[in-house]
Order: C-alpha cells, then sequence, then structure tokens
C-alpha cells in the first residue's frame, strides 16, 4: 500500500519549497521505512520544534510524508529549543527518535535564500541530517 504525498505534492500543500517542509518530509519518509506501518493509522509522530515560523513548516512535512495528521490525531506538537521527531509504530510499539544535527541548524541560517537552503537540505544524506 502507497500513501503519504510525494515531495512535489507536499510542496503544494505546504505552499512553497523550504528548508524545513523538506526536514519534516524526510523524517517521516525514514519513519515509515524504519517502523514499517501496515497502513496510515499505525503511525504516530511527537513534532518537538520551536512553535513559530520557518520551524513550523517542518510539521506539514512530516503530515505530508507519514500521513501523521492533525485531522487524523496521530501527530502532537510541542513548543520546544529541541529539534526533533519521535515516532511510534501504535501496533508494534517500536519507536523512532530523529534529533535535528545540531550543525545543520547553523548551517541553515547562513544561507542568502530558501531556495539555497531547500536545495542544501535536499542533498543531504539522512544521516548527514538527523542524529
Amino acid at each position: 500500500m502507497k500513501w503519504g504525498l510525494a515531495i512535489e505534492e507536499a510542496v503544494r500543500f505546504h505552499g512553497h519549497l523550504g528548508p524545513w517542509l523538506v526536514i519534516g518530509y524526510r523524517a517521516g519518509a525514514i519513519a515509515k521505512d524504519k517502523l514499517s506501518p501496515k497502513d496510515f493509522h499505525e503511525l504516530y509522530c511527537t513534532v518537538r520544534v520551536p512553535n513559530k515560523i520557518p520551524y513550523s513548516c517542518s510539521i506539514d512535512g512530516v503530515q505530508a510524508s507519514a500521513s501523521c495528521t492533525l485531522g487524523k490525531g496521530n501527530i502532537a506538537v510541542e513548543d520546544s529549543d529541541e529539534f526533533e521527531f519521535v515516532f511510534v509504530n501504535t501496533t508494534t510499539k517500536e519507536s523512532l527518535r530523529l534529533r535535528l544535527k545540531k550543525d545543520l541548524l547553523s548551517k541553515l541560517s547562513s544561507f542568502k535564500s530558501i531556495e539555497e537552503a531547500s536545495r542544501y537540505v535536499i542533498g543531504l544524506k539522512d544521516r548527514e541530517m538527523f542524529e
């Protein structure tokens, strides 16, 4: 069963391409791969990021890729100075915590444009993005 949106559809859903959308999208895609939920109801996510733009854009990325949505109630958002995504397969009880690498945070602030930052994040390997 294929579910979740392609990144292009996630961009349409969110309204634009941005590095934080990509970060959330990638977190959700990794969780689906590692936790192997059978359908879109089995995955639950807690997003811990500062509750302000641009960081909150990662929430849309998770909703788009992992189908953890506010409407279904299988996502929680916690205002935090941390940058992490905690996923749980509610059937197997397996969990996955993805914490953004600290050096990535400072690197993102060095780009002159959102397009440049987005291209950079898209090009990262999972292990370069998350601990």
